[in-house]
Formats: structure tokens, sequence, C-alpha cells
């Protein structure tokens, strides 16, 4: 059995984009949903779909380092 899946990236400009997809996939696609409050960026991974749609950008990275 090959359980690979290739998710394509999409990245949205506003939070509220993603929420429409958020809604439009529910009950009909297993998904995950996540925000980040120290980058204030919302992030749905849909397997149905097979798209991750965020709101976070990688030249935002904020993260701290040690």
């Amino acid at each position: 059995m090959n359980d690979e899946l290739f998710l394509e990236v999409w990245r949205f400009s506003n939070q509220e984009q993603i929420r429409e997809h958020i809604k439009k996939c529910e009950g009909k696609h297993l998904q995950q949903v996540v925000y980040s409050s120290y980058h204030d960026a919302l992030t749905q991974i849909c397997f149905g779909c097979k798209k991750i749609r965020t709101t976070l950008y990688l030249k935002e990275n904020k993260v701290k380092k040690e």
C-alpha cells in the first residue's frame, strides 16, 4: 500500500479566505487546521483537496534562534 501524499501549498493574504475553504471542506474531506498565535497565521491541511492553505510566508520567519 502506498501512503505517499503530495500536497500543494497555496498562500493567502488573509485568514478569511482560508476560513471559506475550511467551511467548504467541512464534512466532505479529512482536514486539520492550526492557528499560530506567535505568527498570527492560519493554516489548513486538507487531505481531500491535497492542499495546504496558509497565511504563513517563509520570509516571515520570526522563530527565535537560541
